[in-house]
């Protein structure tokens, strides 16, 4: 039975959690509350400096130079593939190298994790990289910044250690029915292992979204490159106060403030990452659990 204090001190503390909650919520809110307003606001009164987390005024010529350029769209399209083909490849070959080392039976199990662990200290570097890249006559694909990528030896660990806590009574069961061990991954692994998947599936996304360094090295055709680099791209000639492809026109015509347009590039480049987040958050939450203390 709680005694008055302890019962007093636990409201306290429940009431120091929640005002610590909400001023960090606020924190994480504000820029992209901010980001928004500016995107939409009045382009004098951004340039006084009086939009703070809430939009003043109305002008939405900021997005609508961003869906009228050929380049953004194009740019989209080229981030959505790359998304798609290379968190797909990543899932997909961790799996095939997870599911051997996970398999007591599997003579080379050691020699190839104590490989995996290696590639996790020694790699050979940006220039090996580039010119690996480049005598392959890769550049100017989107196998240059998806076949780097495609497996990770943290991933394959992890993996590894998901499917050594499978019962091996189940792939025991399967061998005598007379399945074999591509059967046994794809119908009885990966069905089991779906918060696993939707977990890394969601890094691998963010990642491939976030992606600029890669493509601003490997692809030198616009027409390749993806939404973070033709954002980055953006802002520095609004920096520059260059007229690439009619920009410094189009503010002028229109009396856009260049922040008008830098925000709705930015929440354009978000919104996709913040619609998937909720399709996934049951099953990401249950993989973040992976390799926790079980009781």
């Amino acid at each position: 039975m709680k005694t008055y204090n302890e019962g007093i001190w636990s409201k306290t503390f429940d009431f120091i959690n929640y005002m610590f909650m909400i001023v960090l919520c606020v924190i994480m809110l504000y820029p992209l509350l901010n980001t928004f307003s500016v995107s939409i606001s009045s382009p004098d009164l951004i340039a006084q400096g009086k939009i703070s987390w809430y939009p003043q005024g109305f002008d939405i010529h900021g997005y609508k130079y961003i869906f009228q350029s050929n380049d953004i769209l194009t740019a989209y399209k080229n981030t959505i593939v790359y998304l798609v083909i290379g968190t797909f490849l990543q899932l997909l070959l961790t799996s095939l190298f997870a599911y051997p080392l996970a398999v007591s039976e599997f003579i080379l199990r050691k020699p190839l994790a104590i490989f995996v662990i290696i590639t996790m200290v020694f790699n050979g570097g940006l220039i090996p990289t580039f010119l690996l890249m480049r005598d392959l006559q890769l550049f100017n694909t989107m196998w240059a910044i998806v076949l780097p990528v495609a497996m990770s030896a943290f991933n394959i660990i992890i993996f590894r250690t998901f499917f050594q806590d499978i019962p091996k009574e189940l792939r025991e069961s399967a061998y005598l029915d007379g399945a074999n061990d591509i059967g046994i991954l794809f119908r009885i692994y990966l069905p089991l292992s779906k918060p696993l998947l939707a977990t890394f599936a969601l890094f691998g996304a963010v990642m491939f979204w976030n992606m600029w360094f890669e493509p601003m090295i490997y692809f030198n055709d616009e027409k390749y490159q993806p939404i973070q680099l033709i954002l980055r791209r953006m802002t520095i000639e609004l920096n520059d106060y260059t007229d690439v492809g009619g920009l410094q026109r189009y503010i002028e015509t229109f009396n856009v403030n260049p922040k008008n347009i830098k925000m709705a590039a930015v929440i354009v480049t978000i919104l996709p990452i913040l619609f998937i987040y909720p399709l996934l958050q049951k099953h990401f939450v249950s993989g973040m659990m992976i390799g926790s203390v079980k009781g």
